[in-house]
């Protein structure tokens, strides 16, 4: 795990790096401006033209190029268009008055969150200051948990199988997946799109559960098992670590090795929308309506950024409209009146979209994770063993990470896990059943949500096996 070690340095330089956009070289990514005080691509925007009209018809304001559209009859179309460096906020402005336009604005960067400064740890070194305990039903075990004979998670499973790294995987008890699983319910049937760095395609714990295309050569749906925004081509695979990392909580399959994910019948669509340092809204609105539009059932999105975009409430309104469960996670940047971040935020204006905040072994808010109305749920989000691409470590493809990137997926695999019990349920029904079936005696909140009396946990710590009984109870 010594690429994990040595990483830790470079993080910390890219952060420094990354302080002044308008200095960021071209190997770091595409040239940045600030515009609002938001990092944007420089020289482009994106335009939004009503549905119905064809954008290549329609002749470009001033200096203004369209080089790109991701267009849909229903829909409209988002055009990239390159306008003159410095002239961004004027075009927009003149696009926006034009009537066929719906709205026009920057196009937004996002900074990869595998590129924050997270706690990282590795295997064979346990974390500091924690001790085994002996598993409890009551879920409330603190971090590490000796699993029962016969447990899906057993050291050596029913079937035999032998699962070498069960004492590490503290969150899939603490969410109680395992009971959700004795019912039968592990996602299976269920697509969950992985909007991130990619996913490492070979990894032996997930190549079982990668999604496989029906139709791959498909205009609207390219690619075998997804598709890369950032290079435009079908090979979703991972940059940095960051998206093997969600994938594996999500669906690493129960195959005797490794980890073991929330849903592990459940099926991974690898989508590309961030590259090594980060991604434009562009890229990632593609991505979210890709998801939307070629079977995905829930989407984990363990990104995020300041800038308030249209587009991307646009795009989550369309989703969801389609039946799309949208789950993100909330940030790291906590603060007394920390900012909130997008596009989570509009988990407040979307029943379907979700915002997850990080706990830790102690059940309290991980002191990163940040907190706000945005928050539905909270989930295990430190220290959190997962899958790494193979590459970096062939012999041992595991990694300790940590922040609310490593909560969204617990959240997003029961998700799937309830999808798979009831494939009917609409994305309003699956956040009412997390929101009622929260546990809030663990996070000893003050009420149900606790916003009012400055809560940090949203409706509690997401509850796997009581979201289900009520989902199957309505």
């Amino acid at each position: 795990m010594r690429f994990w070690k040595n990483l830790i340095p470079l993080v910390l330089l890219l952060a420094a790096c990354g302080q002044n956009p308008q200095t960021q070289t071209p190997s770091l990514g595409p040239r940045l401006t600030s515009i609002g005080g938001e990092p944007a691509v420089a020289g482009e925007i994106l335009v939004k033209y009503k549905p119905g009209l064809h954008p290549q018809n329609l002749a470009p304001l001033g200096q203004s190029v369209a080089v790109q559209s991701l267009s849909d009859p229903a829909w409209g179309s988002l055009v990239r268009v390159k306008v003159p460096e410095g002239q961004e906020e004027a075009y927009i402005q003149a696009y926006s008055a034009h009537p066929e336009v719906e709205y026009a604005e920057p196009n937004y960067w996002v900074t990869n969150p595998a590129r924050e400064v997270l706690s990282t740890l590795s295997l064979p070194q346990k974390p500091q200051g924690l001790r085994p305990q002996a598993y409890s039903d009551n879920v409330t075990d603190p971090y590490f948990t000796n699993v029962p004979p016969g447990d899906p998670l057993a050291a050596t499973g029913a079937d035999g199988t032998s699962y070498t790294n069960v004492p590490y995987l503290w969150g899939i008890h603490r969410i109680r997946a395992p009971k959700v699983w004795d019912q039968g319910y592990r996602g299976q049937g269920v697509v969950v799109a992985v909007v991130d760095e990619g996913i490492d395609l070979t990894h032996p714990d997930l190549q079982a559960n990668l999604w496989t295309n029906p139709n791959p050569n498909s205009a609207t749906c390219p690619g075998l098992h997804g598709y890369d925004f950032v290079d435009d081509d079908p090979d979703p695979s991972d940059s940095g670590g960051h998206g093997t990392h969600v994938a594996g909580t999500i669906a690493a399959a129960a195959n005797g090795q490794g980890v073991v994910g929330v849903a592990p019948e459940a099926k991974l669509m690898a989508l590309r929308g961030l590259g090594y340092f980060g991604g434009t809204n562009y890229m990632l609105v593609r991505a979210l309506k890709y998801a939307a539009d070629c079977g995905a059932k829930v989407v984990n999105n363990s990104w995020g950024s300041g800038a308030r975009s249209k587009a991307f409430l646009d795009v989550l309104q369309y989703g969801t409209g389609k039946g799309v469960v949208y789950v993100f996670s909330a940030g790291n940047s906590y603060r007394s009146g920390n900012r909130p971040s997008y596009p989570v935020s509009y988990s407040t204006l979307i029943p379907g979209v979700i915002g997850v905040g990080a706990s830790s072994n102690d059940n309290r808010r991980a002191g990163f994770s940040n907190a706000g109305p945005y928050v539905t749920v909270v989930a295990p989000g430190a220290a959190i063993l997962s899958t790494v691409p193979v590459a970096q470590n062939p012999g041992d493809p595991y990694a300790f990470l940590q922040g609310t990137s490593m909560a969204s997926p617990h959240v997003t695999g029961v998700v799937a896990l309830l999808l798979s019990a009831k494939p009917s349920a609409t994305p309003e029904a699956i956040r009412l059943t997390l929101e009622q079936g929260a546990n809030a005696t663990l996070t000893a909140q003050a009420a149900k949500p606790d916003y009012a009396a400055g809560g940090q946990y949203g409706y509690g710590l997401v509850d796997a096996k009581a979201s289900l009984d009520i989902l199957l109870g309505q």
